[in-house]
């Protein structure tokens, strides 16, 4: 039957039809509006009227496009053909139906018109016999058999036999599947047993076999020669030596069934990122099958172990050669492992290219690789460009790639945002691409052009059913070199873990080694000159905490540069982000702001500016050697030298001792100096500077031959005086005075008239070290003098700090008013101040009136066994040892010896300060107030006529604190906090009272 001459029966309607539809709705939607709208307000007619001709337009657009398609399109006449064929095999259909019916009808017809059939054995058995002797025998037939049960014996021991002897031919099957050459190469036995095989490749896929499915296929018989071919061969005479042997007979068929598939898994996986709010480390994760793949995959692979098509609702397929065995089980399990690993490697370089900044900090390019058609058609469609163009066909350029993959050019230029999508197809998967640049799309596209990017490619190859080592996702990273040239490097890629990111990162140290092997090359020369050795670790880890190159604590290429015997190093690394030289490790051996600024040099000047950084670093190495040798012999240096203001010519010393007290700002530097660079130490007078220079050169010359720490140069030792303005401000350089070679005294004024400076070679760091910490013992009084005197000009107190002790210790005196009143109309306590560098500071207090309250010194009398509530006596600050004595005079004197500390000279202060508060409270205890007190160091009992009994001393600091009384009985406590608050104030009748009132 004809298409043309099908019955319709697909229900259409005629474009006439169609047209008077459309005019009539419209026609009586325009009448219902012309019957409403009247009395409405105006914005009610117009938005119905709106709304009216809205739907008329589109409506009439409809039916424009309608009838313009569907005489011209084939599409809808094959719609209605369809149609009408669709409807005339439902008529088939129901007529099929009907006449099954009728014929089951008849048939149950024909079953009540059949004759019966009697069983005459039977009835003469009964008969003849009296009874049915088929009964039994029938019985047993029909009966249910009982099921065994797990622990029976029979049961255990014949499936033992059956796992036996599947075991057995199982290996027996791997052996012939070895020798003949079926087993791949990559695929291993993980183990056989329990009638079962476990096979797979690691890092792949993993499958269960056993016995029991289709036999294999035998191969099909090879092709004849052709005719000529044979007729030729009988015309040579019928030799048949030379003709080839038979083939070798097919291996017979296995016993016990072919391959059969239990059960496949994934072992291939991709890794996850870590999630630190979901408390999610990083893992890799396998790719899940459902059961339904499991049993297509299975069914596939035992089909094609057999050489067979598989069976529905797997899809057909055209198995060649007959039975594959376990090279089609790893054809179908390779094959599908590898598409799962290509649809993630497109799916995670999307995430990426989108986030590019969240794990490298910069910016990627990603763009398909064109498969095997796509490249030809481009190919074929350059040809034809070239030959439109020269009339002639050109030479034909290469395409970028013959395979389908991604490529990510990496390190780009510029620095704006810009985002563009693009499609792709890896593994016969759309999953679309995302194009990032941080760089102006002009800029990017030219350097992709150019080829000048190095770019990390991902191709995908299909695996072929004849070759079992086909497939794969190989990975490697393109460098374009300075000469031009690409160097080619081929990068890991795990199926187990698929991770793009450290893939990606793989490509980026391939391209910075590259770049890094001709740095080093180029600094060769500057390393010499310098006396740094450099040397290129291709995996490297960053040694502080510092992220200054993007890879954090990650392995990365890295020149190493060694800067002094000491080992101490940095190192020469490029930006994860965008390629750039990074200095690494400065951090640790020069200051913060030191270290951005040569960081910042080497960032944005390249390897020029890296050839004059050489012997900075090398001098930040040096010093930072200097100051971990001083503090290893025991020695505090300051941490940034450079921070401080007021340095001559601008020189920080290499390393600033803190003389202690800290609290003093005095300090021993030591400048290091070599040819041509500026000093850092006092000015000469000008009338010496021939004679100074000559006494440098003659010093190192004398140190040029050394092997020590310093590698050259003098040193030279000076005094620094840096006080601080604010305790919140950093100090200040205020005087630089140098030091004798070794440092215990400062340099004879005639050697400095002379033009000489104290320098002495810089051979090793050891007399170095000797020499600053000879000085910072032999200055400490120094550093104690400027500390007390800083707090005395503070208070506005006058002192005499000129003054020597018997011993040639120096002492701070001064004088403090035990009164209100103006100087000399009140009496003043004569305080000293004993600094002994290294074994102390010790203070005296002289000229202690003896007031009329006053009934003896703690100890003497009645006054042995006073103790407080809450302590003894008042001790002196920072474990100082003190006592009390009475001179000659009548009057007392109050000696505290204080151990070496950064501390004690400011606890001296303090306590000459308690201690005269303290007797100035005394004095004004009147006899006649009915009081009597026996002194302390650094405290005064004070006892009333009514029984109260006080111990008063100053509490606090000097600045926050004052005078606090603590009851000594019970009777006084009450009035404790008042008693306190009058000696605060200086109010000798309310403390009385305070102490009598508590005691009634």
């Amino acid at each position: 039957m004809s298409l043309d001459g099908l019955p319709r029966h697909t229900r259409t309607v005629g474009q006439s039809e169609l047209v008077e539809r459309l005019v009539h709705v419209a026609y009586t939607d325009l009448q219902r509006l012309c019957n409403n709208l009247p009395g409405q307000p105006e914005l009610d007619r117009k938005r119905e009227l709106a709304r009216y001709l809205h739907n008329l337009r589109q409506r009439l657009t409809r039916l424009h496009v309608l009838v313009e398609w569907a005489p011209k399109n084939r599409a809808a006449q094959i719609a209605v053909k369809c149609g009408d064929m669709m409807g005339q095999l439902r008529q088939h259909d129901m007529a099929f139906a009907d006449a099954a019916d009728r014929l089951y009808g008849l048939r149950q017809q024909m079953d009540w018109a059949a004759g019966p059939l009697y069983d005459t054995p039977g009835a003469l058995d009964v008969l003849c016999n009296g009874k049915y002797s088929n009964l039994p025998r029938a019985i047993a037939d029909v009966a249910p058999k009982p099921v065994p049960l797990e622990t029976d014996p029979e049961l255990i021991r014949v499936r033992d036999e059956r796992c036996r002897r599947f075991d057995i031919e199982i290996r027996g099957l791997l052996v012939d599947e070895r020798e003949r050459g079926t087993m791949p190469k990559a695929m291993k036995v993980f183990s056989v047993r329990n009638g079962e095989c476990v096979v797979g490749v690691p890092g792949e896929y993993r499958a269960t076999l056993t016995l029991g499915g289709p036999p294999p296929l035998p191969p099909p018989p090879e092709k004849d020669e052709k005719e000529d071919g044979g007729e030729e061969k009988e015309d040579g005479g019928g030799d048949d030596d030379g003709a080839d042997p038979p083939p070798p007979p097919p291996p017979p068929p296995p016993k016990l069934g072919g391959w059969l598939v239990v059960s496949i898994e994934m072992l291939a996986g991709e890794m996850i990122d870590a999630d630190e709010d979901e408390g999610r480390a990083a893992h890799a994760r396998v790719f899940p099958l459902t059961k339904t793949e499991v049993k297509i995959l299975g069914e596939r692979a035992t089909a094609r172990m057999a050489g067979m098509s598989p069976p529905p609702p797997a899809p057909p397929e055209l198995v060649e050669g007959g039975a594959q065995g376990l090279a089609g089980l790893h054809y179908v399990c390779h094959d599908i492992a590898l598409r799962l690993c290509a649809m993630t490697v497109m799916n995670q370089s999307k995430k990426v290219a989108r986030g590019g900044g969240a794990w490298h900090g910069g910016a990627i390019r990603t763009e398909q690789i064109m498969g095997k058609a796509e490249a030809k058609r481009a190919e074929s469609e350059e040809k034809d460009d070239g030959e439109k163009e020269h009339g002639e066909t050109t030479t034909r350029r290469r395409v970028r790639g013959a395979g389908e993959g991604i490529r990510m050019w990496f390190w780009l230029p510029g620095l704006s945002g810009e985002v563009k999508a693009s499609g792709s197809r890896m593994a016969g998967v759309d999953v679309g691409s995302v194009e990032v640049g941080l760089g102006t799309a002009a800029a990017v596209d030219a350097a992709v052009a150019a080829g000048t990017l190095p770019r990390v490619e991902l191709t995908y190859v299909r695996a072929d059913d004849k070759d079992s080592s086909s497939g794969a996702i190989a990975a490697r990273a393109l460098v374009p070199t300075a000469t031009g040239a690409v160097e080619t490097f081929e990068l890991p890629f795990s199926t187990a873990s698929v991770d793009i990111k450290e893939v990606l990162a793989d490509g980026i140290r391939a391209a910075a080694a590259t770049r890094l092997r001709r740095v080093l090359e180029e600094l060769g020369p500057a390393c010499d000159a310098a006396g740094v050795e450099g040397v290129l670790d291709e995996d490297a880890v960053n040694p502080g905490d510092a992220d200054e190159d993007g890879w954090a604590t990650a392995r990365r290429p890295a020149i190493s540069l060694r800067l002094t015997d000491a080992g101490t190093s940095v190192q020469v690394t490029c930006g994860k982000r965008g390629g750039e030289l990074r200095v690494c490790g400065v951090a640790s051996i020069a200051s913060s702001g030191s270290a951005a600024s040569v960081e910042h040099a080497a960032c944005v000047g390249g390897i020029p500016a890296l050839r004059g950084l050489l012997p900075t670093l090398r001098r930040y190495a040096e010093e930072r050697d200097l100051r971990d040798a001083a503090r290893d012999a025991g020695v505090c240096t300051h941490p940034a030298p450079r921070s401080m203001k007021g340095w001559v010519n601008g020189v920080a010393p290499a390393a600033l001792a803190i003389v202690p007290p800290a609290s003093g700002g005095v300090y021993v530097g030591v400048f290091v100096t070599r040819d041509g660079e500026p000093s850092g130490a006092a000015k000469s007078p000008g009338k010496s500077v021939k004679k100074s220079a000559k006494k440098k050169g003659a010093a190192a010359a004398a140190g040029g031959g050394n092997a020590g720490g310093g590698g050259g140069g003098v040193a030279r030792l000076a005094l620094v005086h840096a006080p601080r303005a604010h305790p919140a401000m950093a100090p200040a350089v205020a005087s630089v005075a140098p030091l004798a070679p070794d440092g215990v005294a400062l340099l004879d004024a005639k050697k400095r008239k002379s033009g000489g400076d104290g320098s002495f070679p810089f051979d090793s760091f050891d007399a170095v070290v000797d020499a600053v910490g000879a000085a910072v013992k032999s200055q400490r009084v120094v550093a104690q003098r400027t500390t007390v005197t800083s707090w005395l000009r503070s208070r506005g107190l006058r002192f005499i700090d000129a003054r020597m002790a018997s011993d040639g210790s120096s002492v701070v005196a001064f004088s403090a008013k035990l009164g209100d009143g103006a100087w000399g109309a009140e009496p003043a306590a004569a305080c000293e101040v004993l600094l002994r560098g290294v074994h102390g500071v010790r203070l005296t207090v002289r000229g202690l009136p003896r007031a009329q309250s006053v009934r003896g010194i703690r100890g003497e009398g009645g006054a042995s066994g006073i103790e407080a509530r809450g302590g003894g006596e008042a001790r002196a600050s920072r474990g100082g040892v003190a006592s009390i004595a009475v001179e000659a005079d009548g009057s007392f004197v109050v000696a505290v010896d204080y151990p070496d500390g950064d501390f004690s000279p400011g606890a001296a202060c303090g306590d000459a300060h308690r201690v005269v508060a303290t007797h100035a409270f005394v004095g004004r205890l009147r006899p006649e107030l009915g009081v009597g007190a026996w002194l302390e160091p650094l405290s005064a009992v004070v006892e009333t006529s009514g029984g109260g009994a006080a111990r008063v001393s100053w509490v606090g600091g000097i600045d926050d604190g004052g005078l606090a009384a603590v009851a000594i009985n019970e009777e006084s406590a009450k009035g404790e906090d008042v008693a306190s608050e009058a000696a605060r104030v200086g109010d000798a009748v309310a403390f009385v009272e305070a102490l009598n009132g508590a005691s009634r």
